[in-house]
């Protein structure tokens, strides 16, 4: 697994995997699937490893 995962990426894995965009706060995508919800920062490029392990749980990939 990369160290970073870029933001790009994982927004459109969601969108393929049928996760409903919804209105966010400030820099952050949320996604809404099955009464499951998970934010995306889109401040910078890149997400973190610990950032992307947190997106990947709530959105069931681990």
């Amino acid at each position: 697994m990369p160290k970073e995962q870029e933001v790009k990426e994982i927004v459109k894995r969601l969108r393929k995997e049928g996760w409903e965009e919804q209105t966010g706060k400030g820099s952050h995508l949320v996604f809404r699937k099955d009464g499951r919800t998970v934010s995306v920062p889109t401040s910078s490029k890149e997400v973190k490893l610990g950032t992307y392990r947190a997106i990947a749980k709530c959105a069931g990939w681990l």
